[in-house]
């Protein structure tokens, strides 16, 4: 396992006293992209799994954070600093986490069964972030909308890191505020920098464009509606309130 994963992980969640097994698996397949890149399709399927118990279980950094307190609030386990005596607005933004999390990671298997419909008769490679590769190479990453916004410069970045085209699969969300948000301030950046945000819905397993289209133009009957990244961008430009 590569210590700067859990040395990233941890300065992402410094300042937390509490937190969720959920979140910071999450949280570490967002720190494993940024560490290692396009690397990442070649990284073992335990490498997750591995950076979550360093943090919780079994450290393996003086730099990582560890919660090594065990609190069950319900059906929820809570871990916690030793360090620190947690309140309730801690508990209270770590269950916020581990909804949101706990969210993702149930979506994740669905998403990564939809794309390898979608792409195929491509040969496959990776699991968090995956290669799909025939005539072309697409590069997917899964994420949620609103951690690509917070790791939009780094998503812009792997466009030029990666053989092909990158992409990143993020499922629907309850409410349209978190796409029209992000479409607000990053969509001309995705744009010209050609990063690719498609919308799966777990439940369906059907995958749509919010920004971007693939340069194999086969492969646009794969989505369920391909005018919906035109249809976004429409709407935005005739219909959308101003956004916190």
């Amino acid at each position: 396992m590569d210590v700067r994963i859990v040395e990233e992980l941890s300065r992402m969640l410094a300042g937390r006293k509490v937190v969720t097994e959920e979140e910071v698996r999450r949280k570490a397949i967002r720190c494993a992209l940024k560490v290692l890149g396009p690397k990442l399709a070649d990284a073992d399927n335990t490498l997750i799994e591995d950076v979550t118990c360093s943090l919780i279980d079994c450290p393996i950094s003086l730099k990582s954070l560890h919660f090594s307190e065990r609190v069950k609030i319900g059906d929820v386990f809570f871990y916690h600093l030793h360090t620190e005596k947690p309140e309730k607005g801690d508990f209270e933004l770590a269950y916020e986490e581990h909804f949101k999390s706990r969210r993702y990671l149930e979506s994740l298997e669905a998403m990564i069964e939809t794309t390898d419909r979608f792409f195929e008769g491509h040969s496959v490679n990776g699991k968090h972030l995956r290669n799909y590769s025939r005539d072309k190479t697409y590069n997917v990453f899964y994420s949620t909308i609103d951690d690509v916004f917070e790791d939009v410069e780094y998503h812009l970045s792997m466009t030029s890191k990666v053989e092909g085209e990158y992409v990143v699969v993020v499922p629907t969300e309850k409410e349209l505020n978190p796409f029209l948000k992000f479409f607000k301030r990053y969509s001309e950046d995705a744009k010209r920098n050609d990063l690719k945000i498609w919308v799966v819905n777990p439940g369906a397993k059907t995958i749509d464009p919010f920004i971007g289209y693939p340069k194999d133009f086969k492969l646009l009957k794969g989505f369920k509606n391909p005018k919906a990244a035109a249809m976004v961008s429409s709407y935005w430009r005739v219909d959308v309130r101003e956004l916190d």
